[in-house]
């Protein structure tokens, strides 16, 4: 393995977090966002959701592609490659709420990605250091449904009600019995759902396993209630302005 190689895909570990490599990355998505936000607002409709879906395809493009890698040098480990991270899964199921315009599967991804994946951005379960192929996967992926989060409340102005909440909720807990099931089969970790992150994350405050799972449930409905607030403000702002 050449010295690029092994850089890019080899074993490599050492990344800090609340460092510049954490820092660089979470700087740079922000001003994009912000600055593909301001673009999108002259395009036409057409424009904006084809913008929206190719960029949602490369997302999901990082995560199948290490899988397709690691299968092909014979190192893929279905403990560990397989998507069932929820962030991985994210990653594929955006682009078809993208497509269908779901308006209601859509709300369901905000509260999932605001409260699950912000947590991955402001306490990274990262190993590799910059320039290593899973670095650039993991904020590529990470900040890039935040991102697109984003901009599809500010561009196709979609509406997010109390009522989907409920939804998402629901959701999650069925994605958490599919996640068990999942690592009973494998002997994996999927949705830290058999043993917590090795990173410092906030399920270390939720208590030992398997208490944090349902600990967790009053923290995700405080995060859900959470990130409803600013929309919640921004929507009835809106409607404010519409009236007058």
């Amino acid at each position: 393995m050449s010295f690029w190689q092994d850089q890019l895909f080899g074993n490599q570990t050492g990344f800090r977090p609340f460092t510049i490599e954490h820092g660089v990355p979470v700087l740079v998505f922000i001003i994009s966002t912000i600055l593909w936000i301001r673009f999108a607002a002259s395009w036409s409709k057409s424009r904006q959701y084809q913008s929206a879906i190719v960029f949602s395809w490369t997302l999901a493009f990082a995560v199948l592609w290490w899988m397709i890698y690691r299968a092909f040098i014979g190192q893929f480990d279905i403990k560990e490659d397989l998507p069932f991270h929820l962030c991985n899964i994210l990653t594929l199921v955006i682009p078809i709420a993208l497509h269908f315009k779901s308006r209601w599967f859509f709300a369901i991804l905000y509260f999932w990605v605001l409260a699950g994946t912000m947590q991955a951005v402001l306490t990274p379960d990262l190993k590799q250091p910059f320039p290593h192929y899973m670095y650039l996967r993991y904020w590529w992926i990470h900040c890039g449904m935040i991102s697109i989060v984003i901009y599809c409340l500010l561009v196709f102005k979609w509406k997010i009600y109390f009522s989907d909440i409920k939804n998402a909720i629901i959701g999650a807990n069925i994605y958490l019995v599919f996640s068990i099931l999942v690592n009973l089969m494998t002997g994996g970790n999927y949705f830290f759902t058999m043993h917590k992150p090795d990173a410092a994350t906030l399920l270390d405050f939720l208590g030992p396993w398997p208490w944090y799972l349902l600990t967790g449930q009053v923290v995700m409905l405080a995060s859900f209630l959470l990130y409803y607030l600013p929309v919640w403000w921004w929507q009835e702002r809106i409607s404010e302005n519409k009236i007058k």
